[in-house]
């Protein structure tokens, strides 16, 4: 089947981590002394794909096959050894046994044996030239059958590539719809729902990225809360988003350094805490979008266009990035340890940056 070729643009748009990023970051504890380099090196934004949707964009990767015309297979033997030559070579030779007799006054024997010599040599390369000729009938007619089968292929392929591309945006479309629906069919009753609406407290950041998410994105909302086997306690969402064509779910989490209030390090790297609840929102296939609070308060858009490529990856439906094409991407935001968090609260970094960007006063004026 030929197909739109997005291999170059899933490659920019998926996974802004990677595939090692991912699994250390859901690997086991560790503490800040003991914390390797590498995982120092983290960035937001993060994305966690659950298994079940991993296997499906491995399987449904929408790849435009190319279709160079097959070249005739090089070899020494196509290097051309011409009679003509031969006979050029003898006559030179000649001439030059004829001058040499002339000036130096050769004798009838010297110049009999000259001759002798001489054609012995031509004789040899006659010989060799025909040797050379036999070889290179041997070589094309091995190669040509090949040859020809591959370049009728290339013929027949190049037709039917032809006859799709003279119906590119009907085949594109088709295939969306197709990819829309495997996927529909796929996360059917698969994706655990909430229970109800989350109790947790709404920070003032995630109120105003949802305004500006649902300019794109009508259907987001505060998330739901989900129990935790074996405790009493419920995971909250941040923000859900959900797909109304195929179901995708998107837990999108706003990550402080610290809390307001009590300064106490959180969204640490040396942390289980949300490495345990990627993986409880992963094992129940919702995508977990992890943004630093920093990148949505100071580009809100950007966090939301990083979103759409998300969406787009994977339902390949790309009329949401009409929106948002023209928006800056967001700039990577080192993740934190706790020993970080506590240095950046005495900083007051996160005062800071909500500051700078006003985000409390526009909270208070729409009050």
């Amino acid at each position: 089947m030929f197909i739109l070729d997005r291999t170059q643009v899933t490659k920019k748009r998926m996974n802004k981590i990677s595939q090692s990023q991912h699994s250390r970051l859901q690997s086991g504890s560790r503490d800040g002394s003991t914390l390797p380099e590498q995982d120092r090196q983290i960035t937001y934004p993060m994305v966690f794909y659950p298994a079940l949707l991993q296997s499906f964009l491995q399987q449904q990767q929408l790849t435009y096959p190319p279709y160079p015309k097959p070249q005739y297979p090089p070899s020494v033997w196509d290097f051309p050894v011409k009679t003509k030559w031969v006979k050029l070579l003898g006559g030179m030779g000649l001439f030059i046994l004829a001058f040499v007799a002339v000036v130096k006054g050769l004798s009838l024997s010297a110049i009999a044996l000259g001759l002798f010599s001489w054609g012995g040599v031509m004789w040899c390369l006659w010989q060799f030239s025909r040797w050379w000729g036999r070889k290179q009938k041997q070589h094309r007619q091995q190669y040509q059958a090949q040859y020809e089968a591959q370049l009728k292929q290339w013929q027949r392929a190049n037709k039917v590539r032809d006859r799709y591309l003279d119906n590119r945006e009907l085949h594109q479309r088709n295939q969306i719809e197709q990819r829309q629906q495997k996927l529909r069919e796929l996360l059917k009753d698969k994706v655990e729902p909430p229970i109800g609406e989350s109790d947790a407290a709404k920070g003032v950041s995630e109120t105003m990225f949802l305004e500006v998410l649902k300019t794109v994105f009508p259907d987001a909302k505060f998330g739901g809360k989900f129990p935790i086997p074996g405790s009493r306690l419920c995971y909250s969402i941040d923000l859900a988003l959900v797909d109304p064509k195929t179901g995708l779910s998107i837990d999108i989490e706003i990550d402080e350094p610290y809390e307001g209030k009590t300064k106490q390090p959180h969204h640490c790297l040396d942390n289980d805490k949300d490495r345990n609840r990627n993986r409880f929102f992963n094992q129940r296939n919702w995508v977990v979008v992890r943004l630093a609070e920093e990148q949505v308060v100071r580009n809100p858009q950007g966090c939301i266009r990083y979103l759409g490529e998300i969406v787009a990856n994977i339902t390949q439906d790309e009329s949401l990035l009409t929106k948002v094409n023209n928006w800056t991407s967001l700039t990577p935001i080192k993740a934190w340890t706790r020993a970080e968090a506590q240095q950046m609260a005495v900083w007051k970094v996160r005062e800071r940056y909500i500051d700078e960007t006003g985000v409390y006063r526009q909270y208070e004026t729409q009050k």
